[in-house]
């Protein structure tokens, strides 16, 4: 059963998340919105996830959704923030990932899953963290100072990373071809599937039904090992 959570950041940001369990879990997923949405739009993932026995956390990254405030009680909101206030954005993955750790899951049993921004600062996190599993990144690219295709060459071989992209969004499927190339990790740790007329990040699920099933039995599978 889904529920709502909350936890501090290392510089005082409020997040608030959705934590959705499984009866025997394996292992857990980082969920990361786009803009403007918020963790609301990866519920349906997450049913599917718990399926599989994955727990998973989906949160609010700050400035949106329920993430506005800090300890000190200052607001904030994504509208307003610079290229340097989202990439601090990382501070709220790596609370979220010390969170399910704290649940008694280790990080070779987490992954993580973006959608835009959230991609972009997916793979970031999983370069920066080399025991964690691996990422699913949608319509990942160059985007407010979050470099996902320089950041894929800091990938650690072994961890897995799952590519989709939509030809018809012409930047992030250029990026994400550039990606998928120069992704430094074993040809069977790296996937790329490709849509033709689906959009940009979590529009893609909306117009690939199929697509949320693929990416969490890919989750799944790469938890498993």
């Amino acid at each position: 059963m889904a529920e709502r959570i909350n936890f501090t950041t290392l510089d005082g940001i409020k997040i608030v998340g959705t934590w959705v369990p499984a009866t025997t879990v394996i292992g857990a997923v980082v969920l990361l919105h786009q803009m403007p949405d918020t963790r609301i739009a990866w519920s349906d993932v997450q049913s599917a996830l718990a399926q599989r026995n994955i727990a998973s956390l989906a949160i609010d990254l700050r400035g949106h959704g329920e993430s506005t405030e800090s300890t000190a009680g200052e607001t904030f909101d994504y509208r307003e923030f610079t290229d340097a206030d989202h990439q601090t954005s990382l501070l709220d993955i790596t609370a979220a990932i010390d969170w399910i750790g704290q649940r008694g899951i280790d990080r070779e049993r987490m992954t993580l899953a973006g959608a835009s921004i959230g991609a972009n600062l997916a793979l970031q996190a999983l370069t920066g963290e080399p025991r964690l599993a691996g990422a699913g990144l949608l319509s990942p690219g160059d985007y407010r100072g979050i470099n996902a295709v320089a950041d894929m060459g800091n990938l650690v071989s072994g961890q897995a990373v799952l590519i989709v992209s939509s030809e018809d969004d012409k930047q992030s499927f250029a990026a994400s071809q550039s990606m998928f190339e120069q992704a430094p990790t074993d040809t069977d740790k790296k996937k790329f599937v490709v849509y033709k007329k689906a959009g940009h990040g979590m529009h893609m699920l909306q117009v690939e039904r199929g697509l949320r099933d693929t990416l969490a039995d890919w989750l799944a599978e790469t938890i498993r090992g």
